[in-house]
């Protein structure tokens, strides 16, 4: 029999597996510039760029819609098997943009290797999943910090022993396989043994995996905004400047996504709460917790660009490099706009907890519209900071569009309640509580 672990105990697991995991990217980028320079940094960022997107279209939102598979409508092996035909897919995907596009064989190959990681990533995050499922944060916090801090000592070693990106990139899917087959795979195997359930073993059956694919397709394209609000400015910048000044670009945005990884996890534990007092039409306590999480993220995100104002310089000479202290200014613009960004953590769980997954999508599509429209402009004429500034607008719309769904759809179900109209349980359930 397997122990869930508390709320607390769950939220300081993913507070502290986020954090390493965000530690370790940072520190790839820092890793990075100083054995290789800004445009070795800018190479990474834009082959992240054209993988990122693809494979958070094709992860389907699965690791989501399998965590609240409360009733276990579907077998681990149901999404296990879907997860692996979409990785693949996606490797595909990224294939034929890199063969469309023309790359060079060293970026060819570079996007590739990229691939292969995130084609990795995406099958272990399935063995998160089942570990969130059962309440056990704990081991799939373990994974996160084993891998980041082995991939960043395989970056490392690649890149000084040889000079080459491409031999410490390939050290990325070597780490992820074997986190994955020495530990992910095993760890899930003993809870599934623990739980009597039937194995962690694929189940290839089309008419489930339609299913499956359908009902979480919403999530996945969500997911895929996201991905694109972060590799839209990276493509605009290499095409406009070159990978040196995406790489510090990179470096520098990074920063000002450390809190966003705080904001996530403290809304990911958050998350299912909401859903239970917004489905018992609890309507005052979803108000309470939806108000604390956003004072939350809005007290991140304020204190993020209060440090970057107040010290921004130091702390990016400190660092990164002496020269980088030049770009302060662009810092406070990045933190800040990053800082808005912190705010669409917990409106978007708002509205996942009241499961309008399509609207939640035609917001963030909105938000994705607003940054392609604004950008070139204000690239050609800002450079880095008017791609600060785009984001920024960006953010602001997405904040907007779900402050906008929550705050109607709150009204609408307290204008339900307090008026009590005589309509039967059945009706109520639907108005309450509407179909993704």
């Amino acid at each position: 029999m397997v122990k869930p672990f508390s709320l607390p105990s769950n939220i300081s697991w993913i507070a502290v597996g986020n954090s390493v995991d965000a530690i370790a990217q940072w520190a790839r980028i820092v890793v990075l510039l100083h054995l290789g320079g800004e445009v070795m940094v800018g190479a990474l960022a834009l082959a992240m760029a054209v993988c990122a997107p693809v494979y958070a279209l094709a992860g389907l939102g699965l690791r989501g819609a399998a965590v609240t598979d409360a009733r276990h409508e579907y077998q681990f092996g149901d999404y296990l098997a879907l997860r692996l035909v979409t990785s693949v897919v996606a490797m595909l995907a990224v294939a034929m943009i890199v063969f469309a596009t023309g790359c060079e064989p060293h970026t060819a190959l570079l996007v590739m290797l990229v691939g292969l990681g995130e084609l990795l990533k995406a099958i272990s995050d399935v063995f998160h999943a089942l570990q969130q499922q059962n309440e056990r944060m704990d081991r799939f916090a373990i994974s996160l910090m084993i891998r980041g801090p082995l991939m960043v000592a395989a970056l490392t070693l690649g890149v000084w022993w040889t000079g080459s990106l491409l031999y410490g990139v390939a050290g990325l899917p070597l780490v992820a396989a074997a986190v994955l087959i020495l530990y992910d795979v095993p760890s899930a195997r003993r809870l599934v043994r623990a739980l009597h359930a039937s194995g962690i073993a694929p189940r290839w059956r089309l008419p489930t995996m339609l299913r499956l694919a359908w009902l979480s397709c919403p999530l996945g394209v969500v997911i895929m905004m996201i991905a694109l609000q972060t590799s839209v400015p990276r493509y605009l910048i290499s095409s406009y400047f070159g990978n040196y000044e995406l790489g510090v670009f990179a470096a520098i945005f990074c920063l000002g996504t450390v809190g966003a990884k705080a904001a996530g996890a403290i809304c990911q534990s958050a998350g299912p709460r909401l859903a239970k007092y917004y489905a018992a039409d609890n309507i005052s306590a979803y108000s309470k917790l939806l108000g604390k999480l956003v004072a939350a993220a809005a007290v991140l995100g304020a204190a993020a660009v209060l440090v970057m104002m107040l010290f921004g310089g130091p702390i990016l000479a400190l660092i990164y490099k002496a020269q980088f202290a030049r770009y302060a200014e662009l810092a406070v613009y990045l933190t800040a706009a990053a800082a808005v960004g912190y705010l669409t953590h917990p409106l978007g769980i708002a509205i996942e907890a009241m499961r309008r997954f399509k609207i939640h999508m035609a917001v963030r599509a909105i938000g994705v519209a607003v940054l392609l429209a604004a950008a070139p402009v204000l690239i050609a004429n800002y450079g880095l900071k008017g791609v600060a500034v785009a984001i920024t607008l960006s953010n602001v719309s997405i904040v907007l569009g779900c402050a906008g769904v929550v705050f109607r759809s709150l009204s609408t179900t307290k204008g339900i309640r307090d008026w009590g109209l005589g309509i039967g349980e059945k009706a109520q359930h639907q108005i309450l509580i509407p179909n993704p």
